[in-house]
């Protein structure tokens, strides 16, 4: 019924678009070296945050020559700005030139050693290309030096990037620990959810189905998904009430249709 190699397939193809939606930490770290005087950058940081600001807006909006010429506008004003060259590592990847890329996320590093961020999006770029030993280490790296909400979401990313290497295990656990972290991952909870199902773990998966169902992320896959785990179980009387849910919510939907079918032929 579920099947994981689908799903790392699926969640390969998400990760740029991921990157698109985690929020940017735009700020100057206090690990941040210079190479000019202390003065002169007071003078033109507020320049550069401004260019890289704007250069953020408009790669999450889609538009990467603009965000491109905005990022090396505010690295003219800073060179070694460490947010700036995070978002030029960032829309090199999305040209698909890896090594340019590597570059300036290794500058961005050397320029911010203790932003979690930083090692968060690097971390996600070796996960893409398969060097995953590297990428697990950076994903540890973001986890110390994050705090609250930020482990959750690290958490959440290293475990999909471990099931992008099948270690379908160790997954779990780490996107088990992310959604008690963050319970705002519920929006996104079927992934684990799925996990937990392949995994044999049904009592786990239907705890936070049933969470996500009561919540305002509730779809018709999360629906379908809970009838389903209910007849793999025979338990009737919840097959018959996510159905009935099905119907009553989502009347239009492709999961209400498969429904009665499946109902037409029992």
């Amino acid at each position: 019924m579920f099947q994981l190699s689908t799903l790392a397939l699926r969640l390969g193809a998400r990760w740029l678009k991921r990157l698109l939606f985690v929020s940017f930490s735009l700020h100057l770290s206090a690990g941040m070296a210079f190479s000019s005087s202390d003065l002169e950058n007071a003078l033109v940081l507020p320049r550069a945050q401004a260019r890289t600001a704007l250069a953020s807006a408009y790669f999450q909006a889609g538009l990467p020559a603009f965000a491109m010429e905005e990022v090396d506008q505010a690295l003219i004003l800073l060179p070694r700005y460490a947010p700036a060259l995070l978002i030029k590592a960032l829309l090199l990847q999305q040209q698909n030139k890896p090594d340019m890329a590597q570059k300036y996320f290794i500058q961005a590093f050397d320029s911010a050693p203790e932003d979690p961020q930083i090692k968060l999006f690097w971390a996600v770029f070796e996960c893409k290309n398969k060097r995953f030993n590297s990428a697990f280490e950076k994903f540890q790296q973001s986890l110390n030096h994050s705090m609250g909400h930020g482990q959750g979401q690290v958490n959440w990313i290293w475990g999909q990037c471990l099931i992008q290497n099948q270690q379908f295990e160790a997954a779990n656990l780490r996107m088990t620990e992310a959604l008690a972290q963050l319970p705002s991952l519920i929006s996104e909870a079927l992934e684990l959810v799925e996990l937990k199902i392949q995994l044999g773990k049904l009592s786990d998966a239907e705890k936070i189905l049933e969470i996500l169902i009561d919540s305002p992320s509730v779809s018709a896959q999360s629906v379908w998904l809970a009838f389903q785990l209910a007849e793999r179980q025979n338990q009737a009387v919840k097959k018959n009430h996510w159905g009935k849910m099905l119907g009553l919510h989502f009347s239009n939907s492709a999961q209400w249709r498969a429904y009665q079918d499946r109902v037409s032929h029992d």
